[in-house]
Formats: C-alpha cells, sequence, structure tokens
C-alpha cells in the first residue's frame, strides 16, 4: 500500500458494505494487543478479544413518530470493527443490511450512518492507543517527519476520534524512579569500570551513560546479533550496574547491553517476545527515546537471576539475543 492508512474501498457483497483500513504498524506482542484492549476501555464500545483480533462494537437507537398511528417507533442498531493484529493491521467492518434489525423501514440515511460510525471507531482506535505511537514512529522512521508533524499526520488522518489522546511534541523524558535513575551524563569512552561494579546490577547498580543526546549515528542493523561481539567491542560504561559495550552514540546508537544475557538494542524492535518468554522475569521495558529502530528496549535489569534456559533467544524475531553461561 502505497498511503500510510489506506482505505482499501468500500464494496458491495451480499447485499451489505465492506470497509477494510491498512496500517504499517507491527502489532504481535500478546502485552500489546491488551495494551489496546485497556486503552480502549473507556470508549464506549464493547470489545471482545479472540487471539489475534479485537471486535469493537458501537450501538446507537434511532426513533421516531409514526405519522399515521402517532406510535413512537425506535430500533436498536450496531456497527463492529474487526481489528486483526500481526505484521500489519487491518481493520474491517461490514455494515449488515438494515433488515437484520427486523423491520425499522422508516430509518433514514442507516447505511450513511453506519459508515460513519465505523469510521469514528476506527479513528479512535488510531488516535487512542499503541497504534498511534506506532504510527507516529513509522513516520519519523521512514518519511523523516518531525514528532510534530508525525503527531499532526496522525491528527489529520482520526478526526473522527472519540475523546482523542493528546501527545506533544516534545520527547518523552527517560525513566525515572528508584529502579531507573540515568544521570544526565554525556556517554563515556573510558575503559568499563571494574568488574565488582560492573556485576552490581539488577538493583539501581552504577550507571555512567545517558540515553539521551544528539547522536544520529545510525544505519539499519540486521539481526543476528554478534556472538563474538565481546571480543570486538569495547565496554563504555554501566546502566544500573548493566555493562554497555559500544560504541554507542544516543539517540540514534546505543550498542549491546548486558555480559551474560545480551541484546543489541540497536537491532532489536521491541515485540516484546524475550519478555514474554522470560520464565524469571529477568526483563523489563526501558524507554529510549529517538531510537530508530524501536522507543524501547527489553533491559535485562535483573541479569543475575537468568536461569539460562535460553528461551528469550530462541524466540527473538530479529535474533538480537545472545546468552552466555557464567564462564562463557
Amino acid at each position: 500500500m502505497l498511503s500510510s492508512v489506506a482505505k482499501r474501498g468500500v464494496y458491495p457483497l451480499h447485499a451489505s458494505r465492506l470497509g477494510v483500513f491498512r496500517m504499517p504498524t507491527e502489532i504481535t506482542a500478546a502485552s500489546d494487543i491488551s495494551s489496546i484492549t485497556n486503552d480502549l476501555r473507556s470508549s464506549g464500545f464493547k470489545i471482545d478479544s479472540y487471539a489475534d483480533r479485537i471486535y469493537l462494537t458501537y450501538k446507537w437507537t434511532e426513533s421516531t413518530v409514526d405519522p399515521q398511528t402517532q406510535e413512537e417507533l425506535s430500533a436498536d442498531l450496531y456497527i463492529t470493527v474487526e481489528l486483526v493484529t500481526g505484521e500489519v493491521i487491518d481493520l474491517i467492518y461490514q455494515i449488515k443490511p438494515l433488515e437484520f434489525f427486523g423491520d425499522p423501514y422508516w430509518v433514514r440515511n442507516y447505511r450513511q450512518k453506519a459508515d460513519q460510525n465505523a469510521k469514528m471507531i476506527i479513528d479512535t482506535v488510531i488516535r487512542n492507543s499503541i497504534i498511534g505511537d506506532k504510527l507516529i514512529t513509522h513516520y519519523q522512521k521512514f518519511e523523516k517527519l518531525s514528532r510534530e508533524a508525525a503527531i499532526k499526520k496522525l491528527e489529520d488522518i482520526s478526526p473522527l476520534a472519540k475523546n482523542p489522546k493528546t501527545r506533544t511534541a516534545a520527547m518523552p523524558p527517560p525513566p525515572s524512579g528508584p529502579s531507573v535513575t540515568a544521570k544526565p551524563t554525556a556517554p563515556s569512552l573510558t575503559p568499563p569500570p571494574p568488574p565488582a561494579l560492573a556485576a552490581a546490577g539488577g538493583s539501581g547498580g552504577d550507571t555512567t551513560i545517558s540515553l539521551t543526546g544528539s547522536g544520529t549515528n545510525y544505519s539499519k542493523v540486521d539481526g543476528p546479533i554478534d556472538p563474538c561481539f565481546r571480543s570486538k567491542r569495547q565496554g563504555v560504561g554501566t546502566y544500573q550496574g548493566i555493562k554497555v559495550w559500544g560504541p554507542i552514540d544516543p539517540p540514534g546508537q546505543l550498542g549491546i547491553w548486558g555480559t551474560e544475557v545480551t541484546v543489541d538494542f540497536d537491532i532489536c524492535v521491541a515485540d516484546g517476545a524475550c519478555i514474554e518468554a522470560c520464565p524469571v522475569n529477568v526483563y523489563e521495558w526501558l524507554d529510549t527515546p529517538g531510537h530508530p529502530a524501536s522507543e524501547k528496549k527489553p533491559f535485562m535489569i535483573r541479569e543475575k537471576d537468568c536461569i539460562f534456559c535460553m528461551a528469550c533467544e530462541n524466540v527473538c524475531p530479529p535474533q538480537c539475543v545472545k546468552i552466555f553461561q557464567k564462564g562463557q
């Protein structure tokens, strides 16, 4: 598809009409699917979720007075949008014939109203969920738009959204709090700290690098991670006690993180498979705003808890994870 959100058409289909919208965003992780349903709970739609699909139904009532009998007439109508997740997202709706709802012959402009309500659901989904965030990242990465321009484009393609979520042009700040505390220092190119300090990880250890900066030194990197990186790269510092291997030039280039549980942050696309697969919760999400591959990464904050089951390494689609057992 040439456009970012392509309307493939509304076609006659056995006395119904079908609309299909496609977006170049990937939703495959169960956590992302759950976040969509959670974000839309307050939308007023009826939401059902099955495997990789989410169904969103909007109901409305038409009413009138029969001019002959003066009887009050009403009909409860609805339209359902099916969201199909995967490497791309399809939003599909089918307008049922009016006769499906009984015999509300007096309802006027039913198809136009159903079509408008379906588009309202779609715009709300795009604007108020993680799909919108992924579209903004897509516009920035592939169309080279600024964040402000990307947000404006998102707003332009979703004018019918209910209670639209407000996004600001300012980049989200790095994580803060007791478990993630980054010092605003420039990237360090000095030799790594002593082993005892670098191994402190998992509980707010030493931090000598920053995730923010003005670096643009990044080009697309394909997996798998280089298994010999430790003999080819130098340690450039630590983040909460987790060793970081250069080169780094944040936010555009972040290097390889970890000593035993290692992830090439420049290859990682944040699909979340490693986080879901890990039985001992070694990882947690770490925001990496501005990184072209993805703006969050699986941070091995509890690296010392790894049981070397290799689950995360085996399920990673871009093959950016490498596990080294102690002594390797």
